[in-house]
């Protein structure tokens, strides 16, 4: 009896390794993935890198149609516009590369007394850069009035410039920073790279048991002590009552035979909700046995379902 009740104990405690557990995620082995291989023949050299643009530029003012009054009004016009300039941290320069800044200025002819003048702030190209080009009448003024409006459109000009050199610079400074990329070496053996373990996992870990399963060797317990309570007592001879009335006994045999049925019934519910724990589990293999020992009962779950 008490080696049943210590069969059902071992039961409850500690039960076989698998059952009633999920299978265990199986650790991703690492290995080596390959990559898809490289262009044959000579690399492609990774791009040069880009000059910044100074904020700088040249000033070239045309008043050679603008009549007598051409070689007055030039260099007022020029610093009126090297004045705008110093306003937007703008330095003049006389380096082919950098922007132009154009301002010419011719009489209006026939009939009319003034002048017409334009202003075209080039990079690089024929195209004058957006907001650069500008064109305006000085209609019945004189040459003080016209300096002084030339002046203002030059600015306006200037301004947009002044943005212009901004948005050039920043755009070389992110075509440097992908040249850089580009021009780092690649890690060695190009044509392998490790693959990181995804997943991996101790594999001796395994998923919680099922509850089912846990009332179900609960149930078996109970039952394989009800069992062995119940065989002890059928077995025990009967006892006399009074030594000195032989007829009268006491039996044990009715009680261990209900501790029997009781014990024998929740072992089977106990089997049977141990069962459909496993199969909702999925456990790989599960089956009861009997396994008997030296002075000692139990029971072994293995096989298939």
């Amino acid at each position: 009896m008490y080696a049943s009740i210590l069969v059902a104990l071992s039961l409850v405690l500690s039960p076989a390794p698998g059952v009633c557990r999920s299978a265990p995620p199986q650790p991703a082995e690492p290995g080596r993935v390959l990559l898809p291989p490289g262009p044959r023949g000579v690399p492609k050299p990774p791009p040069a890198k880009r000059e910044r643009l100074a904020a700088s530029a040249s000033v070239a003012i045309d008043t050679s149609a603008a009549g007598e009054e051409g070689q007055l009004m030039n260099p007022r016009i020029s610093a009126r516009v090297v004045d705008a300039m110093k306003a937007f941290n703008i330095t003049e320069g006389k380096d082919p590369g950098l922007p132009q800044v154009a301002i010419k200025v011719s009489e209006l002819g026939a009939d009319a007394i003034g002048w017409h003048y334009t202003i075209d702030v080039r990079h690089g190209s024929d195209q004058a850069i957006s907001g650069g080009s500008l064109r305006g009448d000085c209609v019945d003024c004189i040459e003080k009035e016209l300096v002084e409006k030339v002046g203002t459109d030059a600015r306006l000009a200037l301004q947009q410039l002044r943005v212009y050199i901004d948005e050039y610079n920043a755009e070389v400074d992110a075509h440097n920073k992908q040249a850089e990329a580009a021009a780092e070496p690649a890690p060695a053996g190009g044509g392998t790279a490790e693959a990181a373990p995804v997943g991996a996992a101790p594999g001796t870990e395994t998923s919680p048991m099922h509850p089912l399963c846990k009332a179900g060797i609960g149930l078996m317990a109970g039952g394989v002590i009800g069992l062995g309570v119940g065989i002890g007592l059928a077995v025990l001879p009967d006892r006399q009552i009074d030594p000195d009335i032989g007829y009268e006994l006491r039996s044990t045999k009715l009680p261990g035979y209900v501790t029997l049925g009781i014990g024998g019934a929740a072992a089977l519910a106990g089997v049977a909700m141990f069962i459909v724990g496993h199969r909702k589990s999925r456990a790989p293999q599960t089956a009861l046995v009997p396994s008997f020992g030296a002075g000692m009962l139990g029971l072994q779950w293995s096989g298939r379902f």
